[in-house]
């Protein structure tokens, strides 16, 4: 199985407003840079959280339909597609009503409809392909507060070293989120 992002998040998980005040950098021309830092701590968050802050887009591939398919980076908005080649080498498209999302555990899980089974694939590599898309929202609106003092916190400790010494909480912020499995 391959997980990679296809659709990167375009909103910040924080408001870039805020983000400047903490750097205290309002009219210093470091908008840009402030952004990009912004990114790369949302970045850095995912990663050790293994949790998507901002819609994004992602794809799983796999060789055939196994029992469940993990879908990572929890919250699990939506499926917008299952794909297969079938015994015979043809692309399908599966129905939705042909497999159940489970969006309420971290990480999210495909599986069959009640009733149903998964199709016959082709013996090929990638034979299977899932799009879904997660994240809280679109924006910073729907990121818990937690996630954004921590963001906030790190860009407050880069712009101002004198901070640094408070940021030792912020470790404690993410503890709650963090996804295993």
């Amino acid at each position: 199985m391959s997980a990679r992002l296809v659709v990167p998040p375009v909103g910040l998980p924080v408001p870039l407003a805020a983000a400047i005040a903490k750097a205290k950098a309002d009219g210093a021309g470091l908008d840009a840079e402030i952004e990009l830092d912004v990114r790369g701590v949302a970045g850095e968050v995912e990663h050790e959280l293994e949790r998507a802050l901002i819609e994004q887009t992602w794809r799983v591939t796999l060789d055939r339909f196994p029992d469940a398919i993990k879908l990572a980076m929890p919250p699990v908005i939506a499926v917008d597609y299952v794909k297969f080649y079938d015994a015979e080498g043809a692309l399908q498209t599966l129905d939705p009503q042909d497999y159940y999302v489970d969006n309420v555990s971290e990480p999210g899980y495909l599986l069959p409809a009640p009733g149903r089974s998964w199709p016959a694939t082709a013996n090929r590599a990638n034979a299977v392909e899932v799009q879904y898309r997660c994240g809280y929202g679109p924006d910073h609106a729907a990121v818990p507060a937690q996630i954004q003092s921590y963001i906030l916190g790190r860009i407050e400790a880069k712009y101002l070293p004198a901070a640094l010494k408070n940021a030792e909480f912020l470790g404690g912020l993410l503890d709650r989120f963090k996804v295993y499995g």
